[in-house]
């Protein structure tokens, strides 16, 4: 049995080469942070500047919770969304990576999307609102190709999205893959799992998309990113870094299914860095899943400002 509505036929939808489209940023914009000022890029006093009060407290907390977590080998988990990418902070994900501050990583669709574009491209973020109305917007032929890729390398091998996005930029000698979160974490051995809502990214637009690969390859990452929020349950840490809707309510049905397991949270710190008060992040993160077991906090600012802040402060050993 059929459906009895139209649908539209993406086997007529005309694609575009990437190598034609402007792009709203280019990896000779991103900071390395480990190439800056003598191979740290901080202040050696930076905590210094922020009065231990309020929120200058509140993130000397978070730090301190950090550095807790890594010492004493406890799950840190980030939560990022694709933004963090196109502010030109991956390499500041992947060094934390390697610094021991980050044992899991979720992200969303269009993050694979512009770790795709940057690392075979070295660009990402095209201009929707001039491309929209040409009907160029989201057509470019060789994001959809290496997303397809991707996913096959993965469903060949039983692996997760997000780690067979990695091996498949790793396996490819993409030109700028050490832009790729996704590679970095397949060469630190970190769980990176991305976690998709049909419809909301470009590559769906294209016919070559496999949406039932697609479903079980993200499926499979959440049944991964529910074992490392199980692990969070034993005084772990949790960000979230520009998600404001689908990584919030992966994160908490994730808790749902700690708690129906038997696990009784202890000690946990959970913090949120976005622009500004996003519900979910509050409801679905910072208060609803681990009310009485530990400390939640909340930042407001632009990612290319309080991510670098972070990373500064961690790095004051």
């Amino acid at each position: 049995m059929t459906t009895r509505y139209e649908e539209e036929d993406l086997g007529k939808v005309r694609p575009i080469s990437i190598r034609g489209r402007e792009s709203k940023v280019h990896v000779d914009r991103f900071i390395d942070p480990e190439a800056v000022a003598g191979g740290e890029g901080v202040s050696r006093k930076l905590v210094d500047i922020f009065p231990p009060v309020l929120k200058g407290a509140d993130l000397r907390r978070v730090v301190e919770a950090l550095r807790r977590a890594r010492d004493e080998k406890k799950q840190i988990i980030w939560l990022v969304g694709a933004h963090v990418l196109k502010c030109g902070l991956s390499l500041y994900v992947n060094s934390l990576m390697r610094k021991g501050y980050v044992s899991a990583l979720a992200t969303t669709g269009s993050a694979t999307i512009h770790d795709l574009e940057l690392a075979f491209f070295g660009e990402t973020s095209e201009d929707v609102g001039s491309e929209l109305s040409r009907g160029r917007f989201g057509m470019a032929e060789e994001t959809a190709s290496h997303f397809a890729g991707g996913c096959e390398h993965a469903g060949k091998g039983s692996l997760g999205l997000g780690e067979g996005m990695g091996e498949y930029i790793e396996k490819s000698s993409a030109p700028f893959a050490r832009y790729s979160i996704f590679a970095e974490a397949v060469r630190s051995r970190i769980p990176a799992t991305v976690h998709v809502a049909l419809g909301t990214d470009i590559v769906h637009q294209h016919p070559s998309f496999p949406a039932a690969l697609v479903g079980e390859l993200s499926m499979r990452d959440f049944r991964i990113l529910s074992a490392a929020v199980g692990k969070l349950f034993d005084g772990g840490v949790v960000l979230v870094f520009g998600s404001a809707v689908v990584l919030p309510e992966v994160f908490l049905k994730a808790v749902s299914i700690g708690y129906n397991r038997g696990r009784s949270p202890k000690g946990i710190t959970a913090a949120g860095f976005d622009m500004f008060s996003q519900y979910r992040v509050t409801e679905n993160v910072l208060s609803r899943p681990f009310k009485g077991a530990g400390e939640s906090y909340s930042f407001h600012g632009h990612h290319e400002i309080m991510l670098p802040i972070l990373y500064a402060l961690l790095m004051e050993e």
